[in-house]
């Protein structure tokens, strides 16, 4: 015969109701019962008395209790195997009762009521707050002396240090070590903004190399005392540690902090405090980028070895770092904080997509920040300063693509799509991005659905749609351009100049392979831009510069003669009204320079460039203002046109050197004085026309001292610099070493264009071989790439190894060239005094004499 089986969760249920006696029979279990055979009476399961739950406050307990057991087991009341077993039910009488909330005390008026004093009055305030700590603000600002921006942040801590504490003795205890670490801290926050933190000055190098040796020495021994301690001695030990530490000696907090954190005995305000205390320090040591990088990399390992929802760090912090790093690590920062789940405020996450946006190459990771932007309750995409990220986003720099994968078009609709609004800047950018692209066609779209929306063009949309047939050189489009602002009449110089340049790019886009021939091609689109420059400018700041009557090129019968690519455009022009005199504008400093660098590209022989360059010095020397404006606009924009055109010749190279190294002599003298106006030091241009023309005449080696001359100036190359420094070593059989630059491009983060690739295919097959055959072998082979300057001192170690090479007569030697070029004593004379006071050497006189 087997006996009902009831389950414990089904027995609870009914000890804890009033009951009202049913009757149940034995063949009809009932809540969850199943058939259990046995050979003996079975008595009926219940709990000890103390596993089961209290009576229910709506119902009074009238039962007799059940016999206790000593240990955890079923008690068994006996009863007859044929009695019916007799179960209680609740009853319900038809009535639901409100449900009553209990009631709290007021806690802000609980909390007004506690004056704080002293620190225990705090603990105690706190502990009344009940979860609402921003009451107790002004009390931490009080007892702990902070700013209101720390006891912010100090609230914030609170929250996250109080939210997990069971019981008000475990609150009290946290907030002991609470009170104890923000005593400290108000010490040491004095002492990081200078009021007894004495800096070193910056050490040379063995000093601070020694200093690094030492503090990682330090470190390691600390390290290893620090991990047989165990876990209660490091909580108690390490707030300690870093207080004495930030006392002692600042500078070797990063590294201690990354020998002995762990999240486990490392409080996360205490660790949020030190990174600020370590930003304050930095606020009075300028220059120092050393430190930068080292409080930098902190933040890096802190963020890769904490726990999510640990480490809070202040939004201003946070926008400093992004300031320090290249936009390659700020990517890697982004993604750090996101992974710990930092909250990041609206503010901070646009400094992020401004800064990822203004590079092509991370404009997508800026359009994910926007678009988590756009999911934050109550972000308005449409604010000025959002919407200045929206237009830099759809941006593009000049010579700079972004990929397939940042196409305008989808950019464009991810920020529709988050709500926002484009303006005439935002769409005057998207335009300029599909002119930059080459689809102007697409462009030109955008300007009509302009235009249909009311919107009036103005001078940069009409620069932008110019520009664009520019690119493409495309005349159907610049035909329409000429138009439509023709219709506005919205002439302006800048507009003009696009036109100038547009006549320029135009005739040098001819495949002209005899020089004499280029020549006259280049004369002719000259006249036909004298003849648009003087329908819109004022003829007399042009003639100034020139040594001819330019009102000869103006004379009819003159423009016989266009060539055939250029008939068009002649066309255009020619239609163009001339402007009354009294409208005439002046040029700016880019309309002389267009001018002067399609005249001089026409000149075939030295002998008038030398002209030229005597009396654009003379006029310098006499303070043109003409020629002082050209300067300061433009720099060294007209010595880079007279480098260019110098070193094409002879007779003028080795004077071009000189004119370089004078540049910089007399920028230096001048920067010593003031600041350079008249004298404009070599720019990364300056330098790259030098090793272009070097290289072409065959000095390889002037073209990597050149290189290594511009890298201690200070100035950083571009990509044209080095892919000139490839062609220069791929045309020498330097394949190994042109493979060394191409592997260095690429660890500082530049990608190679079409004229790397043209640079490679000027190569036989069978270096083209070689060439591939060394690039997968270093590849395989890792590579551990110094600094800037040392990498391009280690490429002249070819010449070092190869001495023999440098003898050849038909060429300058290497030895006069360093001595021309690095300041020997061939340049340095006898000095003369300028008109403007500066003093000029005896050897850029005979120079330009020689000119």
């Amino acid at each position: 015969m087997s006996t009902p089986f009831i389950c414990r969760q089904c027995i609870a249920r009914l000890t804890q109701s009033r009951v009202k006696p049913v009757k149940l029979k034995l063949n009809r279990p009932q809540l969850h019962t199943q058939a259990v055979s046995t050979s003996v009476l079975q008595p009926t399961w219940g709990l000890p008395e103390k596993q089961r739950r209290e009576p229910s406050v709506e119902h009074e307990d009238t039962r007799d209790p059940a016999p206790q057991s000593s240990s955890y087991s079923l008690q068994v009341s006996q009863s007859p195997r044929d009695e019916s077993v007799v179960v209680e039910t609740p009853q319900w009488h038809g009535h639901l009762k409100k449900f009553i909330p209990r009631r709290q005390a007021d806690v802000k008026a609980v909390a007004h009521e506690l004056r704080v004093t002293n620190s225990q009055d705090l603990k105690l305030k706190i502990l009344h707050c009940l979860g609402n700590y921003e009451i107790v603000r002004e009390d931490l600002m009080l007892i702990y002396g902070l700013s209101r921006e720390e006891a912010r942040h100090a609230v914030k801590q609170l929250e996250r240090l109080l939210w997990a504490c069971h019981s008000r003795v475990e609150a009290a205890e946290r907030l002991d070590l609470f009170h104890t670490w923000k005593k400290n801290f108000n010490e040491l926050l004095h002492m990081a903004k200078g009021s007894h933190l004495t800096t070193k000055p910056d050490a040379g190098p063995t000093e601070t190399d020694d200093e690094t040796h030492t503090t990682k020495q330090d470190v390691e021994t600390v390290k290893d005392v620090w991990h047989r301690l165990s876990q209660e001695r490091r909580e108690n030990l390490w707030p300690q540690m870093m207080v004495s530490a930030f006392r002692s000696n600042p500078r070797t907090l990063c590294a201690l902090v990354q020998a002995t954190f762990h999240a486990s005995w490392c409080p996360s305000y205490a660790v949020e405090d030190l990174v600020y205390l370590l930003f304050r320090t930095l606020d009075n040591v300028q220059g120092r980028r050393s430190r930068h990088q080292q409080v930098t990399e902190l933040i890096f390992f802190l963020l890769e070895n904490c726990p999510p929802r640990y480490l809070v760090l202040e939004q201003m912090t946070i926008q400093k770092v992004i300031s320090w790093l290249p936009t390659s690590r700020v990517v890697e920062l982004y993604e750090a904080l996101k992974r710990v789940e930092t909250p990041l405020h609206p503010n901070t996450m646009l400094q992020f997509a401004s800064r990822l946006a203004r590079e092509s190459k991370y404009k997508v990771q800026a359009a994910d920040v926007v678009h988590s932007l756009s999911n934050m309750p109550g972000f308005d995409i449409n604010t000025p300063a959002a919407a200045s990220v929206c237009t830099t986003l759809l941006t593009v720099k000049e010579g700079e693509l972004p990929g397939d994968h940042a196409a305008p078009d989808e950019l464009f609709k991810m920020l529709l799509d988050a709500g926002f609004r484009p303006n005439i800047l935002s769409l005057t950018a998207l335009m300029r991005n599909f002119c930059v692209r080459g689809r102007v066609e697409i462009a030109w779209s955008i300007f009509n659905l302009l235009i249909e929306r009311g919107n009036e063009p103005d001078g940069y949309v009409f620069s932008t749609l110019l520009n664009g047939s520019k690119r493409s050189l495309d005349v159907k489009f610049l035909q329409r351009s000429v138009d439509m602002i023709e219709a506005h009449k919205a002439w302006s110089s800048h507009l003009v100049n696009d036109l100038l340049d547009f006549i320029y790019q135009e005739n040098e886009s001819q495949n002209e392979r005899r020089r004499s021939q280029r020549k006259r091609t280049t004369a002719r689109a000259w006249r036909m831009m004298v003849r648009l420059y003087a329908k819109f400018f004022d003829l007399a700041p042009l003639q100034k510069v020139t040594l001819f009557p330019l009102e000869n090129l103006l004379a009819p019968g003159t423009n016989n003669g266009t060539p055939a690519h250029l008939k068009q455009v002649d066309q255009i022009i020619s239609t163009l009204p001339p402007r009354p005199d009294a409208l005439l504008m002046q040029p700016d400093a880019l309309t002389l320079v267009l001018m002067l660098r399609a005249h001089f590209r026409t000149i075939d022989n030295p002998i008038p460039l030398q002209a030229y360059y005597r009396r654009i010095r003379k006029l310098l020397y006499k303070r043109d203002r003409t020629v002082v404006n050209l300067i300061k606009d433009k720099g060294s924009w007209i010595y880079d046109i007279f480098l260019r055109d110098f070193l094409q010749f002879g007779q003028t190279f080795e004077g071009g050197i000189r004119m370089v190294q004078n540049m910089h002599d007399q920028a230096k003298r001048e920067k010593e004085r003031g600041e350079n106006i008249l004298h404009p030091p070599p720019s990364v241009h300056t330098y790259t026309i030098l090793m272009n023309g070097l290289r072409n005449h065959g000095h390889t080696q002037g073209v990597i001292t050149a290189l290594n001359t511009m890298i201690k100036e200070g100035i950083e190359p571009n990509i044209v610099t080095w892919n000139t420094v490839i062609g220069a070593l791929l045309r020498e059989d330097h394949l190994e070493d042109a493979v060394r630059v191409m592997r260095y491009l690429k660890h500082i983060g530049l990608e190679s264009n079409d004229r790397t690739v043209r640079e490679v295919k000027c190569l036989t097959r069978h270096q083209r071989r070689r060439l591939t055959s060394l690039l997968k072998n270093l590849k395989t082979r890792a590579v551990d790439f110094s600094d800037e300057r040392s990498f391009a001192k280690s490429l002249l170690g070819i010449w070092e190894k190869r001495e023999s090479d440098e003898e050849n007569a038909d060429r300058m030697s290497p030895k006069t060239f360093r001595k021309i070029f690095m300041g020997g004593s061939e340049i340095e004379g006898s000095s003369t005094t300028s008109a403007d006071g500066t003093q000029d050497d005896g050897r850029t006189q005979d120079t330009t004499n020689g000119l």
